[in-house]
Parts: structure tokens; C-alpha cells; sequence
């Protein structure tokens, strides 16, 4: 009698580490999105590199970054007409905005602004 009960304590405790393994890698999924490789410079000539993170098809998170280290973060989101905007700020305190397009165009543009000077960029199509 003690066997059944032991194996059916056994068999509660292996759902439940099951459940919580799920749970846990759910999470970890949910932070996932396709990377979309971009690149982009300003008017001076600062070269950054980077991705626009496709979070679903049309929205995420961009980061990018210089040769110097100088990082920039923000948000991008094209709409129906696959066009749309980014908005960023650097670790040395600038900020940027652009707008992005895509058409029928193998590569996406960016045209916009970075610490007050004029930026433009390219990145690709979205693999969703």
C-alpha cells in the first residue's frame, strides 16, 4: 500500500515539474523575436550596425551600435502600407528618430534624424 502511494506522489510531483518547466520556457519564448539585420550612418560619417528585433510582423525593439561602442536602443513599427517609424536613444546621450519604409524593395529604408544631424540606413526584409 505504501508502493501506491509513493508512486502516485511520485507521478504528482512529475506533472507538476513538467508544468513548471513549460511555464518556465514559455517565458523565456515570449522574449523571442527574428532578428533583422540593419545598418545605418549619419552625415559625418558615424557608421552604426545593428537589428531591428520583429516582435510579430510589424513592431520590436532596434538596437545599434558604432564602431566606438556608442550603443543606441528603441522602439520601430511599420503599419499596413509597410512604412513607419523608429525613435532610439544612444548611451552618450543622443537621440534619433527615422522613418522606415519598405515597398516592394528588397531592403528597407531608413531616413531620419541622430543628435541632430541627418541619418540614413537600410535593413532587411522581415523573414515573417
Amino acid at each position: 500500500m505504501s508502493l501506491t502511494r509513493t508512486v502516485a506522489f511520485s507521478t504528482v510531483g512529475v506533472e507538476v515539474g513538467v508544468k513548471s518547466l513549460l511555464f518556465v520556457g514559455m517565458l523565456l519564448l515570449s522574449g523571442c523575436g527574428s532578428a533583422i539585420p540593419m545598418d545605418g550612418e549619419a552625415a559625418d560619417g558615424e557608421r552604426f550596425i545593428g537589428s531591428l528585433t520583429a516582435r510579430g510582423r510589424d513592431y520590436g525593439p532596434i538596437d545599434m551600435r558604432n564602431s566606438s561602442g556608442i550603443e543606441c536602443n528603441g522602439i520601430w513599427q511599420l503599419d499596413s502600407q509597410k512604412s513607419g517609424s523608429a525613435s532610439f536613444t544612444c548611451t552618450d546621450g543622443r537621440t534619433g528618430t527615422a522613418e522606415l519604409s519598405l515597398g516592394d524593395a528588397p531592403a528597407g529604408t531608413m531616413k531620419g534624424m541622430l543628435g541632430g544631424k541627418p541619418f540614413a540606413g537600410t535593413f532587411e526584409r522581415s523573414p515573417l
